[in-house]
């Protein structure tokens, strides 16, 4: 009997154990389910989107650089135009091979051509922001860059509830906590076209109360003031 009763708690024990990693395993898929996109994602270009050029001529004394550095927006074409070199077909290359292009066709006018290439995104800021609009951001950079390219938040923004639509779609949410550990907009999964949705905080803000006690001390002013005309 006494057998058959460690046998039975040992069986509840086991299964008490294994809806313990179930469920664990399920909390750990949610928490993860925002990062499945890789900052190599972010490096092919597209319509839309724009590149950031840097361009040095290497090894010379005098150190005169063409005036070709810029943010270049790309063309629904998938083309940009660049001073000297003309027009580019850039759609679909990677950062590794628009910089090997360039430097090649530089050959013709510089010594030792050296290109530096960040790709620049296309996010909408919606919602509680004082410049609500569509930015191109580089996605090594932070939310912090794209709030404050948005004027900042506005006084009833609620920043702790800020998520991230894509298609119509939440496809990140509690935004906020992934940036106060320090990750970028490509390690958090951040896509060209994505909306940052930043909405108003609930409840009476400071300036709503003090118009309402300020209506209710005139209506209370004003009655006082018929009733002593009615005496």
């Amino acid at each position: 009997m006494f057998r058959k009763t460690s046998y039975f708690k040992f069986k509840q024990l086991v299964a008490l154990l294994l809806v313990f990693m179930s469920f664990t395993a399920i909390a750990q898929k949610k928490k993860t389910y925002q990062w499945t996109k890789t900052a190599g994602s972010l490096t092919v270009f597209q319509p839309g989107d724009a590149i950031r050029i840097h361009v040095w001529e290497l090894y010379e004394d005098d150190q005169k650089n063409p005036n070709l550095s810029a943010d270049y927006p790309i063309h629904q074409d998938g083309s940009i135009i660049i001073p000297l070199i003309g027009q580019i077909m850039v759609k679909g290359l990677t950062v590794h091979e628009l910089q090997k292009l360039l430097e090649e066709k530089l050959k013709a006018y510089l010594r030792n051509p050296y290109v530096m290439i960040r790709p620049l995104i296309r996010v909408t800021m919606q919602g509680a922001f004082n410049r609500p609009g569509s930015y191109r951001v580089d996605p090594s950079h932070s939310l912090w860059d794209l709030v404050a390219a948005a004027g900042g938040p506005r006084a009833d923004c609620d920043l702790r509830k800020i998520w991230v639509e894509r298609g119509g779609q939440v496809v990140i949410d509690e935004l906020l906590r992934s940036f106060e550990k320090g990750y970028s907009l490509e390690e958090v999964g951040i896509e060209t076209g994505d909306q940052i949705i930043a909405p108003r905080r609930s409840g009476l803000n400071l300036n709503v109360i003090i118009g309402i006690v300020n209506l209710v001390a005139s209506i209370v002013l004003l009655y006082l003031r018929l009733r002593r005309g009615s005496w």
